[in-house]
Parts: C-alpha cells; sequence; structure tokens
C-alpha cells in the first residue's frame, strides 16, 4: 500500500512535525496548570498530563488515517472536515465545557494566558513553504498563513495592553478575537471552495493539508482555535 505523505521535502515536514507536535499541546497544557495552581488545587500536574496526552495520542491516529489515504480524496465536504473538525469541535462544546477541572481552569486564567496560546500560529508559515513546493495553491496559502500569522504577531501588543491595563485593552482584546476567529472561518471556506473547485477541473486543490504530517492541521487547528476564540469571548463578557 501507497502511504499518503506530503510531496514537500523532507526536512520541511520534519521541522513541521516536531514544532506542531510539542508547541501547541504544551502551551494549552501549561495555560491550563498555571490556572489550576492559581486556584490552589492538587490536580493541576495531572490534568497537564492527561491534556499532552490526549492531543499527542490524537496526533498519532490521525497519522494512521491520514497515512491511509483517507483524507487525501477531494469530496464535499472535505473527509477531514467531517471525521475530525465536526467531532473535535463538540468534544469541546459538549464535554470538556462540562468538566469541573475545566470550570476551575475558565475561573482562574487570565485572559491574557489565554490569548497567548494563539501564539501557536505562526505555524502559518507552513502555508507559505508547502505553497513554495507547488502542494499548496497560493490564494489559500496566502489566506491562511497572513491570517495566521498576524493573528500571533497581535497577541504581543495585546498581552501588552492587558498587563499594563492600558486604556481601552479589553477593546483592543475583542478586536483581535473577531479578526483571529475571522481568519480561521475564512481559511475553513475557502478550503471547500478550493476542493469544490479541484472536483470539477479534475486537479489536487487542497489535498496535501490531508496527507502526513500536515493533516494534523485542519485535523486540529480549526476546531481549537475556535473554541480558543469562544473561550476569549467568554472571559471577556465576565470581566
Amino acid at each position: 500500500m501507497n502511504l499518503s505523505i506530503t510531496q514537500v521535502p523532507i526536512w520541511l515536514s520534519t521541522i513541521f512535525s516536531v514544532v506542531f507536535f510539542l508547541v501547541p499541546p504544551i502551551l494549552i497544557a501549561n495555560a491550563a496548570k498555571k490556572a489550576i495552581i492559581r486556584a490552589k488545587q492538587s490536580y493541576a500536574i495531572t490534568i497537564k498530563r492527561n491534556i499532552l496526552i490526549f492531543y499527542w495520542v490524537y496526533f498519532i491516529l490521525i497519522s494512521i488515517i491520514s497515512l491511509t489515504g483517507f483524507f487525501s480524496v477531494n469530496t464535499l465536504p472535505p473527509r477531514i472536515i467531517i471525521v475530525t473538525v465536526l467531532p473535535l469541535f463538540l468534544f469541546y462544546i459538549f464535554i470538556i465545557q462540562k468538566k469541573e477541572w475545566f470550570r476551575v481552569v475558565m475561573n482562574h486564567i487570565k485572559l491574557e494566558e489565554l490569548v497567548f496560546i494563539h501564539i501557536f500560529r505562526f505555524v502559518g508559515i507552513f502555508f507559505f513553504l508547502v505553497a513554495y513546493y507547488g502542494s499548496l495553491p497560493k490564494v489559500f496559502a496566502n489566506i491562511g498563513g497572513i491570517g495566521d500569522i498576524l493573528s500571533a504577531i497581535l497577541v504581543f501588543p495585546v498581552i501588552y495592553t492587558l498587563k499594563k491595563k492600558i486604556r481601552g485593552a479589553k477593546n483592543f482584546v475583542l478586536v483581535w478575537n473577531i479578526i483571529g476567529l475571522v481568519d480561521i472561518l475564512s481559511v475553513l471556506s475557502t478550503a471547500i471552495y478550493l476542493t469544490q473547485t479541484a472536483i470539477s477541473n479534475n486537479n489536487e486543490g487542497v489535498l496535501d493539508f490531508g496527507s502526513f504530517p500536515f493533516s494534523w492541521i485542519p485535523a486540529f487547528a480549526p476546531a481549537t482555535i475556535i473554541f480558543l476564540h469562544i473561550l476569549v469571548f467568554k472571559k471577556l463578557s465576565k470581566n
């Protein structure tokens, strides 16, 4: 059986694999741990460990599925959205949000800590690198890459205004949150549109993001980013 592996150079896929496998889960786990410690609960390390295990097992499962080529087929709606994006988002909304430890995290996490998690969106640079090697349409790379990198860059001034308690800081957070949410929704809609176009024109479209290891991006990022933005809205409404 031929494995569905990205056609970009090995050095690029290796760097991506290491960065994406480690950085987003660690950022999320550390933020949860800090909040639980702040709440003076004894299970902070356990929750951090469980979060890391969950994401790493999830990535491994996505790797196995993507290597079979299951995601590397142009269908509407895209298989990876049905199999990963929607289930993961529903898992966050209907299961994670109901956990007591999550309520503790939301009550004690600082707004700037919630915002800081989004620095993992610097992985948007990989959109451009994959497109450079001809494995992604440039329009998709531009929409996904620019939006994610901009969202990640803006994290720093947003956090600065919050820490310095600058007047209007909450409004700045609100604007940034809307920009970040619009970005990820535009990436999803563009991916669906390009898939539809690829089916009509019999070309690959965004199929490389269904192969290993880049399938981790659509399997993890949309659902997680949208959920994180929802949490920021909730945090803003309570402050």
